[in-house]
């Protein structure tokens, strides 16, 4: 599969050939749907249902773009991509985030506002979720 498995292998496997996506979303069937879609899609994904563990798993992983959910409990994508936003600005660099979401009200606009640099609405094909991770991963 590609999902990361543990901690400890995401070392040596964040420098192979699969850019390595973080996936934040607190719906397990899409989680799911990433990660059995991770081969095909020539990725490695490395799934956490909160944001507090996409921030955790920032601090020590280098990713390669960031697909996150618009709503979840506690934190939803919009604050979280803030805080990751905020926390790029003191140590550098600049992961792509994708809002991914079936939450009619969520727009492109307010993903972007948010600090995301994308939207991905679902449902979406497969053919979306290829050109939308191909449009980041060439940056």
């Amino acid at each position: 599969m590609g999902k990361v498995p543990a901690q400890s292998n995401v070392e040596k496997d964040a420098g192979g050939d699969r850019p390595l996506v973080l996936i934040i979303d607190d719906q397990p069937e899409y989680a799911r749907l990433f990660e059995l879609l991770s081969d095909s899609l020539g990725i490695k994904s490395y799934i956490v249902n909160s944001c507090q563990e996409g921030l955790k798993a920032l601090e020590t992983i280098k990713f390669d773009i960031i697909l996150m959910d618009w709503l979840m409990p506690d934190t939803d994508g919009p604050e979280c991509a803030c805080k990751i936003r905020k926390i790029e600005e003191t140590a550098g660099g600049r992961v792509p985030i994708i809002g991914v979401s079936g939450y009619v009200k969520a727009s492109r606009q307010e993903c972007l506002d948010a600090g995301m640099d994308d939207y991905l609405a679902i449902p979406f094909t497969l053919e979306q979720l290829q050109d939308v991770l191909a449009k980041w991963l060439k940056r």
